[in-house]
This record gives C-alpha cells, structure tokens and sequence, in this order.
C-alpha cells in the first residue's frame, strides 16, 4: 500500500457448497468488471429487504461506471474484502453514487465465509445504502454485524473474486479523500484507466439446477458481520 504514485493531472476531483434447494427462485445478477466478469446468486427468500434494496440500485442502474474503491489484500492480518457501490466515475471526476435511504440490518444464517457478498454500512447499525462488499477469504471477524445477501457463482466466480484481489492497493488519501485510503489501482497512476470499475450489475437467468450442483453453489441463508469493513 506505500507503493509511489504518479497522480495523473487530469483526474480527479472526489467529490460448505449444496445443491439447490428445489423450488427456490433466487435471482442471479451479473456483474461486469474491467477486470474479470462473475455471477452471483442473491438470497432472495433469506434476505427479502436487502435483496430488494440491491435491486433498486441494479435496475436503476446505479452500479454503472462504480470504482471498486476499497480493497484490504494486501494487508494478509486484516479482514479480506473488496468494496464497491459508494462512487462513480463521470467524466474525469469521481463523485458518490445517489442513494435512497437507509435500510435496517437484516439477520439472517448465512456467513461471511469466501465467495459471499454483503451489505457495507457505517457506524449506525441501520445505515446501509449502495455500499457492498465482497468476501475475498472467510472472515468470521465480520460475522454478526453485516448482511450477507448472496454468493458468486461457481470456480469461475471465485477465480474472478480473486483477480480483482490480486489488484495492487494504493494510499490515495492525499489525492482522494479518506474514502480512498485502500484503493486499488491496475497501475501506479490516478489515470481513469488504471481504476477497477464495475461496468454495470444486470440480472440474467437462472443457471440449470444442474450448472449449479456442478458449481458447488451455496444456497445457505443469508449473515451479517461487524461494522462498516
């Protein structure tokens, strides 16, 4: 995270796996990344606040052109965790995605085991907008304070998760704000091309009950963890 780093003058102005449950309409979502593109099933049933929460941002396309901003790999003590939803780029600047209110903090029996997504929120327990995040590694630390709504599909999806982790992590606090104190960055510049951005989060079909069982897919309840990671 001390790696140097060039500040390009143009940018920027901040503002345990089952087979599918029989019957179970989950929605799957995909989201398409400059880096790698992955699937993930959200637990509808589990986690029906949350689920519809995420959604809202989806259809509404509010997932468009986001940063991932936040990745803690690098530090192998911490929590393992990339984080998305809470900025987007426009043009040469990067600004906070609009959001609606504050949903409560839903329970439910799903971990933040790899592979899962949950719901980043701030201090206040009922605090959580368009901020994700996603699992890299298990992170029992996190457990019981965050909403996990869904998991990445398959050895594809976790390969992908680990793509994204593997981008190198900058502290771009002095050029950014304290938002982009872990920011993953494919090059040692602040040009636009070297940020890690979600094109955009869209629903598609529901894999074959058989692509599932041979993923592995996990169709365990959703959790929750600490506070905002």
């Amino acid at each position: 995270m001390n790696a140097s780093l060039r500040c390009a003058a143009c940018l920027l102005a901040t503002g345990a796996a089952l087979a599918p449950a029989a019957g179970r309409a989950g929605t799957f979502v995909r989201f398409d990344t400059n880096v790698a593109d992955f699937d993930v099933e959200l637990f509808d049933s589990a986690m029906p606040i949350t689920v519809a929460n995420f959604l809202a941002y989806v259809t509404g396309s509010s997932y468009s052109s986001t940063l991932i901003h936040r990745s803690t790999t690098y530090n192998k003590t911490d929590i393992q965790i990339i984080q998305g939803g809470g900025y987007l780029l426009s043009g040469n600047q990067i600004l906070p995605v609009p959001t609606s209110s504050p949903i409560v903090l839903e329970s439910g029996t799903a971990t933040n085991v790899r592979g899962t997504i949950a719901m980043a929120r701030g201090a206040a327990t009922d605090s959580a907008t368009s901020q994700y995040f996603f699992n890299i590694q298990d992170n029992p630390a996190l457990n019981g304070n965050y909403a996990v709504f869904g998991r990445v599909v398959g050895t594809e999806g976790l390969a992908a998760l680990d793509a994204l982790g593997a981008v190198p992590v900058f502290d771009c606090t002095v050029q950014l704000g304290a938002a982009f104190g872990e920011l993953p960055l494919t090059a040692p510049s602040l040009d636009a091309g070297s940020l890690v951005l979600v094109n955009g989060v869209t629903p598609v079909p529901e894999p074959s009950p058989l692509l599932l069982a041979a993923a592995g897919l996990s169709v365990a309840a959703a959790a929750s963890s600490r506070r905002h990671p």
